[in-house]
């Protein structure tokens, strides 16, 4: 108790250099105006709250952006195109949270931070529930995301990663609703579409619930907003290409059947299977635009085990322990060959003569892998 609570005061304390200077002025503050800030709001919060607005004004115009002119500060930072090109599920709880902010005097930064602090809270109660040390291992990967979720926010990430411990506190008590705030996680961002590979453990009803939100969030906005496919494509025309891509989908395509097989064979439980099922296309992302965070960031959800966690904090730690020499981006190929060496160590308690004898058999695997990942209940 007393690390997880040193780690947190220590988490929060370095928060407080971060907030920037047009929110929150500490000069007249205490203690605090001893403190450095950064003038003006972080990149992500600019772009989002630009993005709030043309929500709020038309939320036809989401994706054209006719309606709202930028500022002198939003156009400097961000183009029209570049402001926040995120689902519509993303895009809307944006718009909301910047009402809210509003209307409680508490502003879209104030309660933006407030998510961290959620996600903050949230993790604390799920490692005492299960192994506490696996906190301190999350708070040095915090060295790394208190900046970029105090002062850049990365406001959707912060939305996803507090829908997902959401859907953690509620597998043994409501297990269905669970696998829906999953849906609406993906819906908000993609990396959670993996574990629509679990749509067939689900009950009937709330198997079609679960498609229905993924529908809701991907196909239906297609017949509502104009130029609305562009996010799909905007981040890939900017810093990837097509070998990037091949090369991306050759790591994250074996990685992704590799858990399938080691899920259906280990019998991973409803939380494993909501904390794994954030990685493969985390890692497809990751690599394709060869940014680490991508990956990095799913990994905060924190694991019962230790291991994902493990790994997570073990690439941090290294990139800090360079002092300099090191970039960020380059612990992408380290943590990927940890969590591969992570599914490599699930099949030594699989067994090897086992796992021999599943890839002699082919159509039987792949059956087993169907039934251990689909078990449709009625």
């Amino acid at each position: 108790m007393l690390a997880m609570a040193l780690v947190a005061l220590g988490l929060v304390g370095s928060g407080l250099t971060y907030v920037p200077r047009t929110y929150l002025d500490y000069d007249a503050i205490p203690v605090l105006h001893y403190l450095s800030q950064p003038a003006e709001y972080g990149t992500d919060t600019i772009a989002d709250m630009y993005e709030a607005k043309v929500v709020l004004h038309d939320w036809r115009d989401m994706y054209t952006k006719r309606g709202v002119p930028q500022t002198a500060l939003e156009a400097r930072t961000w183009s029209k195109a570049a402001s926040a090109p995120y689902p519509p599920f993303a895009l809307l709880i944006e718009a909301g949270i910047y009402r809210l902010g509003e209307w409680t005097g508490v502003g879209f930064y104030g309660l933006i931070l407030g998510l961290a602090a959620t996600f903050l809270i949230q993790a604390a109660r799920y490692c005492l529930r299960t192994r506490w040390y696996v906190f301190p291992l999350l708070g040095v990967c915090g060295f790394y995301f208190v900046y970029r979720f105090a002062y850049v926010q990365d406001c959707t990430y912060l939305i996803l990663l507090v829908l997902v411990m959401s859907a953690l506190s509620l597998t043994r008590r409501a297990p269905g609703t669970a696998d829906l705030l999953m849906a609406v996680a993906a819906g908000v961002k993609v990396s959670p579409l993996y574990y629509a590979v679990n749509l067939f453990r689900m009950r009937r009803p709330v198997a079609v619930a679960f498609v229905a939100i993924l529908v809701l969030a991907f196909v239906v906005p297609y017949f509502l907003f104009e130029n609305y496919l562009y996010i799909f494509t905007f981040q890939s025309e900017i810093k990837g290409g097509r070998w990037q891509t091949v090369g991306a989908m050759a790591v994250s395509v074996p990685f992704a059947l590799l858990l399938m097989y080691v899920s259906a064979r280990r019998d991973f439980d409803l939380e494993d299977r909501i904390g794994w099922g954030l990685v493969p296309l985390a890692m497809l992302l990751a690599f394709n635009l060869n940014v680490a965070r991508h990956l990095l960031v799913v990994l905060l959800v924190p694991d019962k085990r230790a291991r994902r966690t493990a790994a997570a904090a073990l690439c941090i730690a290294t990139y800090y322990l360079s002092f300099g020499l090191m970039r960020f981006n380059s612990t992408l190929p380290l943590c990927t060959a940890l969590l591969y060496g992570i599914l490599l160590f699930e099949l030594t308690r699989i067994g090897w003569p086992v796992v021999a004898d599943d890839l002699r058999h082919p159509r039987r695997t792949i059956g087993m892998m169907s039934r251990g990942t689909w078990n449709l209940e009625l």
